[in-house]
């Protein structure tokens, strides 16, 4: 063995102790003491791997004295010398002072050498488990860490492509608005503003409340009125707003709902957003235009990105050529 293994020595009996000493110290470090006062004192003071204490001594026993060992240093080894007679002892030591082994007296060099080196190397393998299982701990939760923030900064990167892909749609329909309608194109503008104060207040959260994305939902809306008047209604049935879920979840779906089906008077088109439970179901009568308008392919699978990085579960999707529907998971408010 590489290492050195310290052991104490501990009987009441001077003679014994000297013996002991001048057998194994070619071996081992030996420490010795003649009172449990004394063993206590060099543990504190020595690392010691390993103690064996004599069982008959005057003022504590050995399995009184293994006990309080195994309280304040448990990872020392712990064998007890004890005559052939003393089983009780024996069985004492084994369920109290919970030793490794008992020497009986007296005891032979060859057979104590054997049984001190495997206890000392199963101490060894124990401790070196120790540290590996140590080791191994620090190893996962280093992973989880670099997986978290690998996580957050892709909910980071999906969460700042909203603000563009809304920025973008909004100044596409203000262009046509300009054009057709420069009274409606101002009152855009001023909505407009407000919608993007929102997306500054609220884009850099994780989650936000659902009441807030309610009353968000309900500013883009009246964003989208402007252009399409009555043709375009919002109803909603929500019974508990004790919820969160991502930012812009319902104007992303929102928006998916108009950029895809016709809005006029002879199809008006009316979104329906209503809790199930701890799920949102949003949905509409499917109305598909015939010329589809450019989509950038960020809307839907950007969500669905989100709440898989967020929850490990994605909006289900429900498209039965008559209605269209989404399902997504509220998170409850802490």
């Amino acid at each position: 063995m590489s290492k050195t293994f310290s052991i104490l020595y501990l009987d009441d009996e001077e003679d014994n102790l000297i013996s002991f000493k001048a057998v194994f110290r070619r071996y081992y470090n030996i420490h010795t003491a003649l009172s449990p006062d004394d063993a206590f004192n060099i543990i504190n003071e020595n690392n010691i791997d390993l103690v064996i204490s004599d069982q008959r001594m005057p003022k504590q026993t050995g399995v009184e004295f293994f006990e309080s060992l195994n309280i304040k240093y448990p990872e020392i080894v712990r064998m007890i010398l004890t005559g052939y007679s003393d089983i009780q002892a024996i069985i004492d030591a084994i369920n109290k002072g919970k030793i490794y082994y008992y020497i009986t007296k007296p005891w032979n060099f060859e057979e104590l050498k054997v049984i001190l080196d495997n206890a000392l190397e199963t101490y060894n393998l124990k401790n070196k488990n120790k540290q590996l299982e140590v080791e191994n701990q620090k190893l996962l939760m280093m992973a989880l860490q670099q997986e978290k923030a690998q996580l957050a900064s892709k909910y980071e990167v999906l969460k700042n492509q909203i603000n563009p892909h809304f920025l973008f749609n909004c100044l596409n329909t203000l262009s046509s608005l300009i054009a057709s309608d420069t009274h409606q194109a101002i009152k855009f503008t001023t909505r407009f503003a407000k919608m993007y104060r929102y997306l500054l207040e609220y884009g850099d959260e994780k989650l936000i409340s659902l009441y807030k994305e309610i009353e968000l939902i309900e500013t883009y809306l009246f964003l989208q009125k402007i252009r399409f008047g009555d043709t375009l209604s919002l109803h909603i049935e929500i019974e508990n707003y004790n919820f969160c879920l991502p930012p812009f979840a319902l104007q992303t779906l929102v928006e998916n709902a108009i950029k895809h089906n016709v809005v006029n008077e002879q199809y008006p088109l009316n979104i329906t957003i209503k809790s199930i439970g701890d799920r949102l179901e949003i949905s509409n009568k499917i109305r598909e235009r015939s010329s589809k308008e450019h989509s950038t392919g960020i809307g839907i699978n950007n969500l669905k990105q989100r709440y898989q990085i967020l929850l490990n579960k994605e909006p289900e999707i429900i498209n039965d050529g008559i209605e269209f529907r989404v399902m997504i998971h509220l998170i409850p408010e802490e």
